[in-house]
Formats: structure tokens, C-alpha cells, sequence
């Protein structure tokens, strides 16, 4: 099977340093902008099947790309959501860098052992992110699968593909709007591109740009 994997466009959140997680921020300007280039580059790869996030920014960034494949199923999956930030959820990113210093180091050096106040556990997402993969794996292994999802679960199956230790999680950038492709076989998944952006030129989103991650 190959997976075709896109990080939703710069959402209004992003765009302020904003720390979102599973709260519905929407795509910005420049997000929309990003997502319709996405759809260009993508509108004569063969996709079979697309999933998404049921969060507006993914949702927003998959719909785009359906314009140009309009018989192609599109299927929302609470599985691709963000991990939940809890108490981060809503705060800018100065903030939480003053109130939860400690455990921001923790999730940036240590994200399998670390745990935000009142959020999701990174056993639960790394869970519900290869039971995902498992299964469509399983249900299309001949077929190309686009999905559309968010930082934290384009970064899992990055390092599941390359079996990374997931401590070095966050040593990946991923762009708004990039493309990462795996290829799974019956022998070993193939990382074939990571934050592939050539796409989008200017419109691109810069990594010292976000602060919220």
C-alpha cells in the first residue's frame, strides 16, 4: 500500500503561536492558500481512497484536494485527530513556556514518557495512530491512501516507517501542507519522501516560525 500523508495547511492558530491540539482552530488565509496548491500538486496522482481528521483544518485541506478527485471516498477518522494538549490547549506559546517549562522539555526530549496536564498520553495516540495504519494497510493493500492529519501523527508513522525510537519524535519538521509518501510491502515500509514542499514556493511555512508544536 502506499500512503500518501499530508499535514493540514497553516491554520489561524498556527499562525499566532497558539497551542491547539484537539480544539477546532481554523485554516488561515494562508492555510486555505497552501491547501489549494497541495490539490494542484496532487490532481493527477492516483488516490483510491482519503482519510482525514475530523478537525476543520485537516478536513479543509482534504476537501481541497477532492476537487480534483471527486469520486474518490472521503472518510473522517477521530484516529487522525492531534494529540489532545489538555491544559497547553488554548495557550499561547509564551505562556506555556513560562507555566509548564518543565514539562514542555519533557514533551520535546522525552514525549514518551511525558504527559500534559489533563491531556492525551503518547501511548494512546502512538496506539490509535498504528491501529490506523494496521488497518488500512489491511483493508487497501493494493491501493494508494491519502490522509490528511497533524503534526504529531505525520511525525509517529515517519518513525514507524523508519523504526525510529520515539524519543527523537520531535527531531522531525514536518511543513503546513507537505507530503510525506510510505510505501508498506510485505517485507519493510519504505520512507519514499518527508515534507515534501516544493508545491507551495513562498507560501511556505518556515520552522522558526512555530512556536506551538
Amino acid at each position: 500500500m502506499r500512503m500518501i500523508i499530508v499535514r493540514h495547511g497553516e491554520s489561524e492558530w498556527n499562525r499566532i503561536n497558539r497551542y491547539q491540539g484537539q480544539l477546532d482552530a481554523p485554516l488561515s488565509e494562508l492555510g486555505f492558500r497552501q491547501a489549494e496548491a497541495l490539490a494542484e500538486r496532487l490532481k493527477n496522482e492516483p488516490i483510491d481512497v482519503i482519510y482525514t481528521s475530523p478537525l476543520q483544518r485537516a478536513a479543509r485541506t482534504a476537501e481541497a484536494i477532492t476537487r480534483f478527485h471527486p469520486n474518490v471516498p472521503l472518510t473522517a477518522t477521530p484516529a487522525l485527530l492531534e494529540i489532545h494538549h489538555g491544559e497547553w490547549q488554548g495557550k499561547y506559546a509564551q505562556e506555556v513556556r513560562e507555566q509548564y517549562a518543565e514539562g514542555l522539555h519533557e514533551w520535546r526530549e522525552h514525549p514518551t514518557r511525558s504527559q500534559m496536564p489533563g491531556g492525551e498520553s503518547f501511548s494512546n495516540v502512538l496506539k490509535r495512530t498504528l491501529d490506523f495504519k494496521e488497518r488500512i494497510c489491511a483493508e487497501h493493500s493494493d491501493k494508494t491512501a491519502l490522509v490528511s492529519t497533524h503534526d504529531v501523527v505525520v511525525k509517529i508513522l515517519v518513525a514507524d516507517a523508519l523504526g525510529m525510537n520515539m524519543d527523537r519524535l520531535n527531531r522531525i519538521w514536518v511543513t503546513n501542507a507537505s507530503i510525506s509518501v510510505i510505501e508498506y510491502s510485505d517485507t519493510l515500509p519504505y520512507l519514499v519522501s518527508l515534507s515534501e514542499a516544493c508545491h507551495l514556493g513562498r507560501l511556505a511555512s518556515t520552522r522558526e516560525g512555530q512556536k506551538a508544536l
